[in-house]
């Protein structure tokens, strides 16, 4: 069996996959009205954004333009849009995006709660995915001159050496590099607060014992349910992208890659295995997600039961330890409304 049919029958196979569990976000967000929240709201997105790009890898493997049209756009579009692997592309751009946005909502709700009340609302994050588009869509457009048409057919455009150097360097530096730094940042200080906030509940006084290890012990199961989370997240992009965006970057460079080889096939295809995975990590780690699947799922499964409602207690916790400590310096005075509302978003 070649190489092409391998990596048809693999992409397929990931491609279903990918449908099946990001369709199941979407539909358990949109059918749960406990799961319309701003976070779910971005994570709708990269669900969205995974799904088709999960189709999209299946109609590209399995449909091939044998020659084309002669109209002129048409022609442009089959060459330089579909043979270019544009779409996929872009879906695989706007996934990335999403993803750094989706970090950063995280980020700032958890150790900027006061500041996320006033930078992120439901309009400005319609905003947000709209500008996610928009740029992975103006970004990945550039990929058309990489093939163009020859007396009717359509072949792979000849780039001079610095052209691919400087293409592969901002790929690299875009699609791979500096989101994974960004939200390597984030995650670290986002484990760094956790930890603070955690020896600040410590150190609060409490009424009675048993209110002091009921907040220190919700506190401790969200952190590590967070960091639990936020790592799974995090390893799984870095595995599935490190070897093609490092093998392509050094190919730009003179690297002889062999593109028939098996190494070839498992750079691909982990690549690609980043759209199906998001789904998995929801389902074991997600308690909201649980909760919502177990929602649509109770009138054909009577006996699912409810999990305990601990997904907010930890920002709940942090912002609490926030305001309380922000009152000692100001006078009595609380903001219990800003407390709530932090919580309600976590």
């Amino acid at each position: 069996m070649d190489t092409a049919t391998v990596l048809q029958i693999l992409k397929t196979i990931t491609g279903i996959l990918g449908i099946a569990g990001n369709g199941l976000v979407c539909v358990v967000i949109a059918k749960v009205p406990a799961m319309r929240t701003l976070t779910n709201t971005f994570i709708f997105n990269q669900a969205l954004v995974d799904f088709l790009a999960s189709l999209s890898m299946i109609l590209q493997s399995n449909i091939h333009i044998s020659s084309l049209s002669p109209n002129r756009v048409i022609a442009f579009l089959q060459c330089n849009v579909w043979e270019t692997s544009l779409i996929l592309w872009t879906f695989f751009t706007a996934s990335t995006f999403n993803l750094v946005l989706l970090t950063s909502e995280r980020y700032f709700a958890i150790v900027y709660p006061f500041r996320y009340l006033a930078y992120f609302s439901i309009r400005r994050a319609t905003a947000m995915i709209v500008v996610v588009w928009l740029l992975a869509i103006g970004y990945k457009f550039h990929i058309v001159v990489y093939h163009q048409i020859e007396k009717g057919e359509c072949v792979p455009a000849t780039l001079s050496k610095t052209a691919l150097r400087v293409d592969g360097t901002i790929t690299f530096l875009i699609e791979y590099l500096l989101p994974l730094i960004f939200m390597a940042s984030c995650y670290i200080h986002i484990i760094l607060q956790l930890k603070k906030a955690s020896s600040i509940v410590h150190a609060e006084p409490s009424t009675s014992q048993q209110g002091d290890n009921s907040m220190s012990g919700s506190l401790l199961r969200a952190r590590r349910n967070t960091l639990k989370t936020l790592f799974i997240v995090f390893l799984t992009y870095t595995i599935c992208w490190s070897p093609s965006q490092i093998a392509f970057f050094m190919y730009n460079f003179g690297l002889d890659l062999n593109l028939q080889g098996a190494f070839f096939i498992i750079f691909v295809v982990l690549a690609q295995l980043n759209s199906c995975v998001n789904p998995v990590i929801y389902a074991f780690k997600y308690k909201q997600f649980q909760r919502g699947a177990r929602a649509l799922l109770k009138s054909c499964f009577p006996s699912l039961t409810e999990p305990r409602n601990e997904d907010n207690v930890g920002l709940s916790i942090i912002v609490r330890s926030k305001t309380q400590a922000k009152s000692a310096k100001q006078g009595p005075t609380t903001n219990n409304g800003a407390d709530s509302k932090s919580a309600e978003t976590g």
